[in-house]
């Protein structure tokens, strides 16, 4: 038995430096930070679960490596909520004998996503007060445009928004601008790839979708209203971008191949319009 664990000792480097326990983080942090490092490293996530107090999140994925023959990469990450932070582990599923390369990938992943996270926030916030460096600083309208697809929706959710036929789009609007900007949410669409334009459900429109494939506690649907609710208080809903100012929020679409959005703002002052096309 001791020749058995010394000769699995030696097939095992120690994996301790790469161990992310007790992180920083919040919850939800880390949630998003772990889900965001594996999209990162090219994976394709087929179950999420996300972490809270008490409950333990996982998240399983999977890649196709490439090398002298292709093979299928499955792994998992498991998010432990503690009191004082965050445990994440992942490791390969069926690699019981050497998980150091991935875990050493990982680890390393998730540090540099973390790194630039905190560096794209500080930057912004430099932006915003006007205190950025001159190489780096922006004077125009920030548009982004997110579509939550496939697992990630559950991010933000907690109900599957994907089975139900919905995408959650996350839009952030920053104006760095000296100008007043009025917006119309419910012109925004979102560009399929045979170029036809798509408008946003309404948050009753998409809890229908939701409750009609959800199933809830003891096997009953949610109740539309508590759906429809959870919907509304997360929906962008802004008509004036005022100077130095962030605005955020969602919009839920039909599922479907989109490839780009435009967002139409309107100079309060001039009245002339300026369309933000992006692409995904």
């Amino acid at each position: 038995m001791s020749l058995l664990l010394a000769l699995l000792a030696a097939c095992n480097p120690p994996i301790k430096q790469y161990e992310l326990k007790d992180q920083p983080l919040t919850c939800d942090d880390a949630n998003r930070l772990a889900y965001r490092t594996i999209e990162a490293m090219h994976f394709k996530v087929s179950d999420f679960r996300p972490g809270a107090p008490g409950q333990p999140g996982v998240i399983k994925a999977s890649r196709v490596v490439s090398g002298s023959s292709e093979r299928s990469q499955s792994v998992t990450v498991a998010i432990d909520c503690t009191p004082t932070g965050a445990d994440i582990d992942a490791s390969e599923d069926g690699a019981w004998l050497n998980q150091i390369e991935f875990k050493r990938n990982f680890h390393h992943s998730f540090l540099n996503v973390v790194s630039m996270r905190a560096a794209e926030h500080e930057l912004e916030q430099e932006n915003l007060a006007g205190t950025a460096p001159a190489s780096q600083r922006r004077g125009d309208l920030k548009v982004i445009v997110e579509p939550q697809r496939g697992q990630a929706g559950k991010l933000d959710f907690p109900f599957d928004l994907a089975a139900a036929g919905v995408l959650p789009v996350r839009i952030s609007i920053t104006n760095l601008t000296p100008r007043t900007y009025s917006l119309d949410v419910a012109a925004i669409r979102l560009t399929q790839r045979d170029g036809e334009r798509v408008a946003a459900l309404s948050p009753r429109d998409a809890a229908a979708r939701v409750v009609a494939v959800a199933h809830g506690e003891n096997g009953q649907p949610p109740a539309p209203g508590a759906v429809a609710d959870a919907l509304a208080v997360r929906q962008l809903a802004v008509t004036e971008v005022a100077p130095g100012v962030e605005h955020e929020g969602f919009l839920y679409f039909p599922l479907a191949d989109y490839v780009g959005a435009r967002v139409v703002l309107t100079d309060k002052e001039t009245g002339e319009d300026e369309g933000v096309r992006v692409e995904f």
